[in-house]
């Protein structure tokens, strides 16, 4: 499926390694900052048979990952900054496992250092403040980092003393939160397993991925306690009184117009007819026939939404009555972006449109030309953008702090 999720690719990634990687909060839920920085600042995934252009390997008609109408994924390419435009020094938005990849703008090319043999690893790898981690913990992070985020890194001395830097920060944190008397509840602990568990379509499959990844239900359940404790501990004692001013929130949209622009972009809602790609003639002909009726509906005054619910191939947006919300071009495939494109006013409908996905009929709801997005539209996304960046360097700046009065030793 294109856009497809961890949870929709179906893979287990270590939920302490997720609040490692996040930088701060975020191990179980999307904070706000995460939302405008990331999904609000990618265009508006298609929905059912309006699949991006250039589709190979896209959803079947009809797409389960359709966002709803007026969901933060359909707001417009811009509408928030994007981590990468953060203002200088607010620092990225989601680091990459603490700097196992290169920094942007490296330019100077080192000698390439080989790989480091995993017997050649001490069984103890560091100790904090006197506890030891472990050549296996050290390796069971690497590999995830390794397999599932940074597959073409190789596993070098230096790659491993940047997870190793990670865990060292685990453990601090760790160390932090039980003399705080901060604790995960086991109720919040199971409920964190099973939904994960219910991303799968069978019990077999999120065993068998269990087992691909190295991991015990154990492991899982240990990993889910390490998550809610240090969220906790982020959430309560260290990010907790970051504000961000309504004057920060203007200036940022005042000095940063070029990263708060959106493209033409229409609101349509369709009905798709779907059509398989190995259907007969005569299968065609049925298909195109009952498209041909449900035009002729509309265009005599029948519900467009109504007729979305009862007669559409695209389960992705047919609850919603067709709505596939903002569509910017090369979004979808070129027939449906240039009917969809053709129409000029509220209400207008298109002839029949045939796709690779079957026949659709097509409704304008609202079209905007590209411009600066209106501050009022982006105000809280900023705001969210803004306040996630100040808890990140809040939380490093606090990480930093516990590295500097901690003995920490390392043995590789």
């Amino acid at each position: 499926m294109l856009n497809a999720t961890p949870s929709q690719r179906h893979k287990i990634l270590s939920l302490t390694l997720v609040f490692l990687l996040t930088g701060l909060l975020g191990c179980s839920h999307g904070s706000q900052g995460e939302q405008a920085a990331g999904a609000t600042a990618k265009a508006a995934p298609s929905a059912g048979g309006a699949p991006p252009a250039g589709g190979a390997g896209s959803a079947p008609a009809g797409g389960a990952g359709a966002a709803p109408a007026g969901g933060a994924s359909s707001a417009p390419a811009g509408a928030a900054p994007a981590a990468s435009q953060a203002p200088a020094g607010a620092g990225s938005a989601s680091p990459a496992a603490g700097g196992i990849t290169a920094p942007a703008g490296t330019t100077a090319a080192k000698p390439a250092e080989p790989p480091l043999a995993p017997e050649k690893i001490p069984a103890v790898v560091a100790k904090v403040n006197g506890t030891p981690i472990a050549k296996t913990e050290l390796i069971k992070m690497a590999d995830q980092i390794h397999a599932q985020l940074a597959p073409n890194q190789p596993e070098t001395a230096e790659f491993y003393r940047k997870v190793l830097d990670q865990l060292v920060s685990n453990e601090l944190l760790l160390e932090e939160a039980k003399a705080s008397g901060i604790t995960a509840s086991d109720e919040e602990v199971n409920k964190q397993v099973s939904e994960l568990k219910g991303r799968f379509p069978s019990p077999e499959k999120y065993q068998e991925e269990l087992k691909k990844e190295g991991l015990t239900e154990a492991d899982l359940a240990k990993q889910a306690r390490e998550a809610f404790v240090l969220q906790k501990l982020v959430e309560t004692k260290v990010v907790n009184d970051v504000k961000v001013s309504d004057q920060q929130v203007k200036a940022f949209y005042d000095q940063n117009p070029d990263k708060l622009k959106r493209p033409e972009r229409v609101h349509v809602r369709h009905i798709l007819i779907h059509v398989d790609a190995k259907a007969t003639a005569e299968d065609k002909k049925k298909a195109r026939a009952k498209a041909d009726d449900i035009l002729a509906k509309v265009k005599a005054g029948g519900d467009f939404a109504k007729l979305a619910e009862e007669s559409s191939d695209d389960p992705g947006s047919k609850q919603r009555g067709g709505d596939l919300s903002w569509v910017s071009r090369n979004q979808t495939v070129p027939p449906f972006e240039s009917a969809a494109f053709g129409l000029k006013k509220p209400n207008d409908v298109s002839p029949v449109v045939e796709t690779q996905f079957g026949y659709h009929v097509i409704q304008l709801i609202e079209h905007q030309d590209a411009g600066l997005v209106p501050f009022d539209e982006v105000k809280e996304k900023i705001a969210g953008f803004l306040k996630q960046q100040q808890q990140r360097e809040k939380f490093l700046d606090h990480v930093k702090a516990l590295k500097d009065k901690a003995k920490v030793e390392i043995y590789i």
